[in-house]
């Protein structure tokens, strides 16, 4: 047996593979594509990483595209109404957007670069293949796989209060909407969210655009329009749901850049059980993804994959044996760090109680507060424990600063 195999090439696989790396644990890195296919593929989503995560990128030495234009450091909120309510935030640490098929490949080739075993052409393996490579491992790590997480690590249904998609999604990256380095974060209240960032793309740096709709609402449709229209689509929901990023639109310039820059689709909220004992006697162990989806209404997804695979890093290089108990015990680990993002991410997806409501208008009269709620992406235990506590919000709005 020789160490530790990764299944999936994600961000979560990625990091967990560079971090054992770094720690001298050997490791086998199963990937679907090699880094050209990667680059050549379709939009995989539209992901900022946070100050943590990107963090943990420069302890591990793969920092890539750092250029000042996908470096957000501030970013708007405008909450649709009249009139609508809007601030603008600012963190210390600027979030940083790339398109995936440039990042994870430069990640890969990173792992690869510094002697790391990569089998490729582990496409959606199943239960059965995870077992087989097992044989071969100390412990394998499952963090993508479409089959093998269906059939290894069953819904865990008392973390999942949702057993549908919560929105239905629309990313896509765009050229003709032009707003520098920021965040934009628009709610039309019943109706959905609509966010822009400044993205590192093939192309250089272009606006990222998601559109996260309510099942059933009016901002839908642009769900099931062809990559052809899905910029006229979208031109007409900006000028209806999200009229400050309509205002900077340059309507005789914006489109989508190409129709591989289009992602469609839903994702069921869902959080699974973390372990799994194969017929090879070996247990696998859910990281990322493959354990808990969350939708990305927060954005944590990325960064939460991140966190729980160095978590997960740190328990592998204290050594085994890697049984089922050394399984749960990462896991709870690992569950400390996902249980506020889970918590909270699923509490956006519901209309906001009313003392989050008078949280966001705070913060539009003052801007300590306007920081704050934009620090709450960076620092998800913190945001869950604001927006679960009427208290602690009565405190930041009475502190005077």
């Amino acid at each position: 047996m020789s160490g530790i195999g990764i299944v999936g090439a994600g961000i979560s696989g990625l990091t967990l593979a560079l971090r054992l790396q770094q720690l001298g644990v050997d490791v086998t890195l199963y990937s679907e594509k090699d880094a050209g296919s990667m680059r050549s593929g379709r939009l995989p989503n539209t992901v900022a990483r946070m100050g943590h995560t990107q963090a943990r990128e420069r302890e591990l030495g793969s920092v890539h595209y750092r250029d000042p234009g996908c470096l957000m450091a501030a970013a708007k909120l405008s909450i649709k109404g009249d009139p609508p309510l809007e601030f603008t935030g600012r963190v210390t640490e600027p979030f940083h957007a790339v398109d995936f098929r440039l990042l994870l490949p430069a990640y890969l080739d990173d792992f690869a670069g510094r002697g790391g075993k990569v089998v490729v052409g582990a496409e959606s393996p199943d239960a059965a293949q995870v077992d087989r490579w097992s044989r071969g491992h100390e412990l394998m790590v499952v963090a993508a796989g479409r089959r093998s997480v269906a059939e290894l690590f069953p819904r865990d249904a008392a973390r999942s209060p949702y057993d549908r998609p919560q929105r239905v999604l629309t990313a896509g990256l765009y050229h003709g909407l032009e707003m520098g380095p920021l965040f934009s974060y628009n709610i039309s209240p019943g109706c959905g969210e609509i966010f822009r960032m400044p993205m590192m793309s093939r192309h250089g740096v272009v606006s990222s655009v998601l559109v996260e709709a309510i099942p059933g609402g009016p901002l839908e449709p642009i769900s099931r329009a062809p990559a052809a229209e899905v910029g006229d689509v979208l031109a007409g929901l900006l000028a209806e749901h999200a009229p400050r990023l309509a205002e900077r639109m340059d309507a005789a310039e914006f489109g989508l850049l190409g129709p591989e820059d289009l992602l469609q689709g839903a994702v069921t909220p869902v959080v699974r059980e973390p372990v799994a004992e194969l017929p090879s006697g070996r247990i696998a162990l859910a990281v990322g993804d493959a354990w808990v989806t969350n939708d990305p209404l927060t954005g944590q997804g990325a960064n939460l994959g991140s966190a729980c695979a160095w978590i997960a890093a740190d328990a592998i290089a204290a050594g085994g044996p890697y049984d089922a108990a050394f399984g749960r015990a990462a896991a709870a680990r690992m569950w400390e760090a996902a249980a506020p993002v889970t918590d909270w991410t699923n509490a956006f997806l519901r209309p906001p109680a009313e003392h989050v409501m008078t949280l966001l208008g705070v913060a539009a009269g003052r801007q300590d507060v306007a920081d704050l709620v934009l620090s709450l992406f960076s620092d998800p235990a913190y945001g869950w424990a604001v927006v679960s506590s009427p208290d602690e919000v009565a405190r930041i709005v009475d502190d005077k600063g």
